[in-house]
């Protein structure tokens, strides 16, 4: 089965004191209306950037300096620069923008590519984006579902799902939490994706590789969760288990560790590949990994793994 994975800098304040108890029902229907809303805009911002992204798809593919798996398929937004540090910070600019100043931003990355580029490139505009309400509905639809399943789990009563079955919300609840809560999440601020099963806790698991990694199951993400209901089996991940999940954890303070711990045993990581391009794969995956460290670094904010929170082949892109 194939996997479209994703790394994730994780605000865990956002998680602890907005988005959490949200979910777990306390406040009102629209605690949450300026985040959905600074969702919808940062929409228009992605689709905006990888367009450029495309256009310079379009004029450099087959170029070996261009790699699409990192520039197009791969980094948030449009994002050229080259240390990883630099990368979170693009990535930053690009999150506090508007759609109308996104043009500027890629011009300059399209500059560090190469200069003769601006002018040449433009940005590839196929495709619509829907109405903003639309759009606002994809957001926070699945959070807003876990809220419902909270209420009728307080009250103890049956829960009917949009499709109209009858389920049982605590399941619904614990089943799901995590991953509503990293797909809420990517809507504020993107994550990087990567095809192929080069998860960075597989790729310890599989390397065998001793020291700490910094790398801890996802319990964080249940937050008050947990002590709100307890008699719940809450679905914990260490790895990445299968597709539409949440796998390892680095909490704020163990994201350095994390970081020292990929530079220390790349090697090892991507020798432990088994075909002949994994090589390539994993060393890519690893550096796609420690800039999504960067960022949750410079945010003071933690890590997270995940699958199909983008699935680039259906057009859900970063």
């Amino acid at each position: 089965m194939g996997y479209d994975v994703s790394f994730h800098a994780i605000d865990m304040r956002m998680v602890e004191n907005r988005v959490l108890p949200y979910i777990a029902g306390y406040g009102t229907d629209e605690d949450l209306h300026d985040l959905i809303r600074f969702g919808v805009e940062q929409t228009k911002v992605r689709f905006r950037a990888n367009a450029w992204g495309l256009g310079a798809l379009e004029e450099l593919g087959g170029n070996a300096d261009f790699d699409p798996q990192l520039y197009v398929w791969g980094r948030p937004y449009f994002v050229t620069a080259q240390t990883p540090e630099e990368v979170a910070e693009t990535v930053l600019q690009y999150n506090r923008c508007t759609p109308e100043q996104v043009d500027h931003l890629a011009v300059q990355q399209l500059s560090l590519l190469d200069r003769t580029l601006v002018g040449r490139v433009r940005p590839n505009m196929e495709g619509t984006l829907p109405p903003d309400r639309y759009v606002a509905e994809a957001i926070s639809g699945k959070v807003v579902l876990l809220r419902q399943a909270v209420r009728a789990l307080r009250a103890r009563q049956s829960f009917t799902t949009p499709d109209g079955e009858t389920a049982d919300p605590g399941e619904i609840l614990a089943g799901n939490l995590q991953f509503v809560l990293v797909e809420f999440l990517a809507h504020i601020l993107p994550g990087w994706i990567q095809r192929g099963r080069v998860w960075p806790t597989l790729l310890e698991r599989t390397a065998g590789s001793d020291g700490y990694s910094g790398l801890v199951d996802n319990s964080a993400l249940l937050g008050l969760m947990r002590s709100e209901f307890p008699a719940l089996e809450w679905a914990v991940n260490y790895t990445i288990p299968s597709n539409y999940e949440v796998g390892g954890y680095a909490a704020p303070a163990a994201v350095p560790v994390t970081r020292h711990w990929l530079a220390r045993k790349a090697d090892e990581l991507v020798a432990a590949g088994d075909e002949d391009d994994e090589g390539d794969v994993i060393r890519t995956a690893i550096r796609k990994t420690d800039e999504a460290l960067a960022l949750a670094a410079r945010i003071g904010g933690a890590f997270v793994e995940a699958s199909e929170i983008y699935i680039p082949m259906e057009g859900t892109m970063n």
